[in-house]
């Protein structure tokens, strides 16, 4: 992954904008990001089209089957001058690893 200042020159750099989650959240975004989960989070953003920044991974909720996340990312169209915001939602079982995009 770029430095955040080469992200900030080329106007990708996306600020983690958490605030302080539940504990159930936060514990699971925790998880998402540097323990056990984070080898899925990271071959998930392997895999996608858009470079994706699994440090940026969100948490929107945990339901009883999966966890339910978002990738904040910046995109560049050949149509348009400045990069747009965008993200990318996602499933993850945290039993099997298994991670599905959501459109």
């Amino acid at each position: 992954m770029p430095s955040d200042a080469a992200k900030k020159a080329a106007g990708t750099y996306i600020r983690d904008d958490v605030g302080t989650p539940p504990p159930v959240v936060h514990w699971t975004l925790r998880e998402c990001r540097y323990g056990k989960l984070a080898k899925h989070v990271q071959t998930f953003c392997t895999e996608q089209m858009e470079t994706l920044d699994p440090l940026l991974v969100q948490i929107e909720s945990v339901t009883s089957e999966c966890i339910q996340c978002r990738i904040p990312c910046r995109l560049y169209d050949h149509e348009s001058e400045h990069p747009y915001n965008s993200e990318v939602r996602f499933t993850l079982n945290p039993l099997t690893g298994k991670t599905r995009r959501l459109v």
